[in-house]
């Protein structure tokens, strides 16, 4: 009696630890941290133990491509089922620290350090690459030192580079001059050795003053989007009473624009940063009757106020709350998805912990090009989060690059404090048993259950 009701309780739970198993893919690991996913989707670690990932790629032939900092860039084949199956270092370079893209041929790689963006020829068929060449230099500089980079689809020519400010608030994001907190678009066919980013005769300016634009991407359109991490530590000059306010736990808010076409650049495009930054919780600024979305100054003068920034900042597309630091941004590719996604690496600056998910936020194609569904304050879904994001100042998942595969099916999304690149995808399947990750003693049950079960039997 003692031994069948042992061998009924193993059995079911060696079930369940089964339908774990089935869960996952072969070989992954387990999830570093307890995440939820979305109601009709689903999620799971495909690579852990990485060198900081950050941006991610998928090529031509459906490879996953991720760029571990301190490391170079690795290439990983997968399945049908989005899971990987072998892997390889492509380029051992540790200088390389965030940006990666792949030319629409799939025949150019490119890939940057703070200071340079390198191109190089790439056989997706055996995830090689040879004949590296400097394509943009001269970015180093103070402050941001990610260089994210996107090759358009639609103008296979043209390669979107963007650097981040100097500092928190940075005098020469308002100065073109500097390289610095500017977008610029470069045209690959006529840089014959290397271009210096601050070169106009090759990188023209898409946008200026903008503070850290780490996400940009590119519509089913061809229209480039950018996502900007907003300054930190904000603070009102009352210009009633000159009362130095504190507002920097709601404002500003990090927001998204809609920047254009790279092939041609709209170079009076004025994102509002050292003196100017949109407002999340009016509430806050009460000399003056702004809303959700207006652009204020922080230290408001006779040349740089807030009638002054509404007038020349280029206005927002689309606010997010103060902090969150938006790192990706993703526009569905299949056919049917509108929606677009963003990566939310998570604060520092705030009391409460905010971020450290990412999410969706729905919209439509109008005039060209994608616009939210519902304005500037079109709310989003959480797609990928932790299950419990207060806890996040001690460690927890934190999204940095995103990634579709070519069918638009497999979202690809990397995690550079805890070394992961997980799946998501839609439906409830193969991989509905992580919907709320289960705890590595879990996972350990369902390796070491069997040799247990058949070692009492």
């Amino acid at each position: 009696m003692v031994i069948t009701s042992l061998r009924l309780s193993l059995f079911l739970l060696l079930g369940a630890s089964s339908a774990l198993a089935a869960a996952s893919c072969p070989g992954a690991p387990a999830p570093a941290y307890p995440l939820r996913v979305a109601s009709g989707w689903s999620a799971m670690p495909v690579l852990g133990s990485l060198t900081r990932p950050r941006g991610v790629a998928v090529d031509t032939k459906g490879n996953l491509l991720v760029l571990e900092r301190g490391k170079g860039i690795t290439a990983h084949t997968v399945d049908g089922a989005g899971c990987v199956e072998k892997s390889k270092v492509v380029v051992d370079d540790p200088n390389l620290n965030h940006g990666i893209a792949v030319h629409e041929s799939g025949k150019k790689l490119f890939a940057s350090t703070p200071d340079v963006a390198y191109e190089w020829d790439y056989d997706a068929g055996d995830m090689e690459v040879k004949n590296r060449k400097e394509l943009i230099t001269g970015m180093l500089g103070p402050g941001h030192n990610t260089r994210t980079l996107l090759a358009s689809r639609k103008h296979s020519d043209y390669l979107v580079v963007s650097v981040g400010s100097g500092s928190n608030i940075d005098d020469g994001a308002f100065v073109t001059s500097t390289g610095r907190a500017q977008i610029r678009s470069f045209n690959t066919k006529n840089i014959d050795t290397s271009a210096a980013f601050t070169d106009d005769n090759h990188g023209k300016i898409m946008a200026f003053g903008m503070r850290n634009s780490v996400g940009i991407a590119e519509d089913r359109e061809g229209t480039i989007h950018s996502v900007d991490n907003s300054v930190d530590d904000a603070y009102r000059v009352n210009v009633v009473t000159s009362q130095v306010v504190d507002i920097h736990q709601h404002n500003p808010a990090e927001k998204a624009y809609t920047l254009g076409d790279p092939s041609n650049a709209n170079a009076s495009f004025f994102g509002g940063a050292p003196y100017c930054y949109t407002v999340y919780n009016p509430a806050d600024i009460t000399d003056q009757s702004l809303k959700v979305g207006d652009y204020f100054a922080l230290q408001p003068n006779s040349t740089f106020n807030d009638a002054w920034c509404q007038t020349n900042a280029a206005p927002p597309a689309l606010v997010l709350p103060p902090h969150v630091a938006p790192l990706d941004m993703k526009f569905g590719t299949h056919k049917d998805d509108n929606n677009l996604y963003i990566g939310l690496h998570g604060s520092y600056n705030a009391d409460t912990t905010v971020g450290y998910k990412v999410i969706v936020v729905p919209g439509e194609y109008s005039g060209g090009r994608w616009v939210p569904a519902s304005g500037v304050q079109t709310p989003s879904t959480d797609l990928l989060a932790n299950q419990n994001e207060a806890n996040c100042g001690t460690g927890c998942f934190r999204p940095v690059g995103l990634a579709f595969g070519e069918d638009g099916e497999h979202l690809y999304v990397s995690s550079d404090t805890s070394g992961e690149v997980f799946l998501v995808k839609r439906g409830n399947g193969a991989f509905g048993g992580f919907k709320n990750h289960p705890s590595h003693s879990v996972l350990t049950l369902a390796v070491a259950l069997p040799a247990l079960v058949w070692a009492l039997l």
